[in-house]
């Protein structure tokens, strides 16, 4: 399951061009953050995260909580993932690593949101955000989770030890990544924000493995559309003892753990893998124009699809490829197909010159993307679009 895992991923990365793959990557990062976020109980839209990263916040306070914790997530990804291409022999599991990427998610929100949080509300607990707990927790209130504080420091040290990227090759990557999500985890370090932290490193711990580096999967997603299967084999597996360095993955129900993070994983490669399969994506974006001429953009020339589709296929064209592509003067083309799509947010282009790329407007996603995008993610706003 781990060579297919890995196969897959790479075979639907491979599919598409790599700016296309880049520009939808990061939308899809407001996806793990969604996902990631629901299955913690906080709810929210894909709208509401892309204006809480501008700083635009509803007054609902439940609802902008959430805002500040997605568009935390978002951002801390970004940063993470940007790191490790400048930096891509990092060792992510050391404690250090692992701190720092608590001390940014709590960097990104407020003063008044720095304390542990819980269905009823905020406690008068800090969170002291990248700091290890000092005292013992319990998820369900009831049952002690992990292990005693006063471990933590020597059982992260056996944790960097025991999934130090470096030694594992081929397949053992994958499996590496399973086992580590479930013992992250259960080694539950901080005072709160742990089952997102783990799913975010999980990500990293993924793309250091050379796995889903254009983010065009989500494994959050995956967890939380199957969040009770989830939250039943994190728990099957809550039995390490307290394991050192020699034993972290010495505990039978490992592998049934591997084996549900793997079905996740297919599961979600292969839903991607038909979403993005190039003739659907080409008569959706001819759908898209169609529609745009009919509501707010009836100046669309409707040859802008074929410029859209030939940069979706071919990652970037260049400008003076344009006219030729939509069967039109340069004038013609600039005017009615490329100025409004880039207005539109449809087409980017790092400068007048540019070479064009596909951008990804919230508005278009339930176009391009409806069984992804679908109203609950992306609110009630845009339900006419998918209809």
């Amino acid at each position: 399951m781990a060579q297919e895992v890995a196969t897959s991923s790479a075979a639907l990365e491979g599919g598409i061009a790599i700016e296309t793959a880049r520009g939808l990557g990061d939308r899809l990062r407001l996806l793990n953050s969604y996902y990631s976020n629901l299955i913690e109980g906080h709810k929210t839209t894909l709208p509401e995260i892309e204006r809480a990263l501008a700083r635009d916040f509803v007054e609902a306070p439940g609802r902008r909580y959430a805002q500040e914790l997605c568009a935390a997530h978002v951002m801390v990804e970004r940063e993470l993932m940007d790191e490790l291409q400048s930096h891509p022999y990092l060792h992510v599991c050391t404690a250090e690593y692992i701190k720092g990427i608590h001390r940014r998610i709590y960097g990104h929100l407020p003063d008044a949101h720095q304390y542990t949080h819980h269905s009823g509300g905020f406690t008068d607990i800090a969170v002291s955000p990248g700091e290890l707990r000092d005292m013992d927790v319990s998820v369900d209130g009831r049952t002690p989770h992990g292990p005693p504080a006063s471990e933590l420091p020597n059982l992260m040290e056996a944790f960097a030890e025991a999934f130090a990227p470096h030694v594992f090759h081929g397949d053992e990557r994958l499996i590496a990544a399973a086992v580590s999500h479930h013992r992250l985890t259960w080694l539950h370090p901080f005072r709160d924000g742990n089952g997102r932290l783990a799913r975010l490193h999980t990500g990293i711990y993924l793309v250091r493995g050379k796995v889903n580096q254009a983010n065009l999967w989500s494994l959050a997603r995956g967890f939380s559309r199957n969040k009770i299967g989830y939250m039943i084999n994190l728990q099957a597996t809550d039995s390490p003892g307290r394991p050192d360095n020699d034993n972290f993955f010495d505990e039978p129900l490992t592998a049934d753990f591997c084996r549900f993070f793997f079905e996740i994983c297919l599961d979600q490669i292969g839903f991607m893998r038909g979403l993005l399969k190039l003739d659907d994506v080409e008569h959706r974006i001819e759908w898209l124009v169609a529609s745009l001429k009919k509501s707010t953009m009836p100046f669309l020339a409707p040859e802008a699809s074929r410029l859209l589709r030939a940069v979706f296929r071919q990652g970037a064209v260049i400008r003076g490829k344009a006219p030729e592509i939509v069967g039109k003067s340069e004038r013609t083309t600039r005017r009615t197909v490329i100025s409004p799509l880039i207005e539109s947010g449809l087409l980017v282009s790092a400068s007048h010159r540019a070479p064009l790329c596909m951008g990804f407007p919230m508005a278009a996603l339930p176009y391009l993307f409806p069984g992804l995008f679908d109203p609950t993610v992306v609110g009630e706003e845009y339900r006419e679009l998918i209809v």
